[in-house]
């Protein structure tokens, strides 16, 4: 009887264990998808003088001051989409190491903001 019982407590300490990992990993995965384009999305590498000026003297502002460039993209909205803005994705690192991704609309704004 005592090894029936150490076997079901064993067998419910992993399952535990492992449900918690599970959840650990799934808002990794969910912020990975999030910065991803949509299938209809297209994703072109630039440069920061193919930049409009909008978006480049919004990157020399003090907000962005302690970052450093890093990859931009061009994100083209789907070509059905009427209404689809074109986005730029900026990837930028500070002096810690820290990353962030902005995205800015071509006036140099919130991307994921209506105006």
């Amino acid at each position: 009887m005592k090894k029936v019982t150490f076997l079901a407590a064993a067998i419910a300490l992993i399952g535990l264990s492992s449900m918690d990992a599970n959840a650990q990993t799934t808002p990794q995965q969910e912020q990975t998808q999030a910065a991803q384009p949509t299938q209809d999305e297209k994703k072109e590498k630039v440069t920061q003088e193919q930049l409009p000026a909008p978006v480049q003297e919004a990157l020399k502002s003090d907000t962005y001051k302690d970052w450093t460039v890093g990859d931009i993209y061009l994100i083209k909205p789907a070509a059905e989409d009427t209404e689809g803005v074109v986005v730029y994705e900026v990837t930028m690192t500070n002096a810690q190491g820290q990353a962030g991704v902005v995205r800015m609309n071509e006036k140099g704004g919130d991307a994921s903001k209506k105006e």
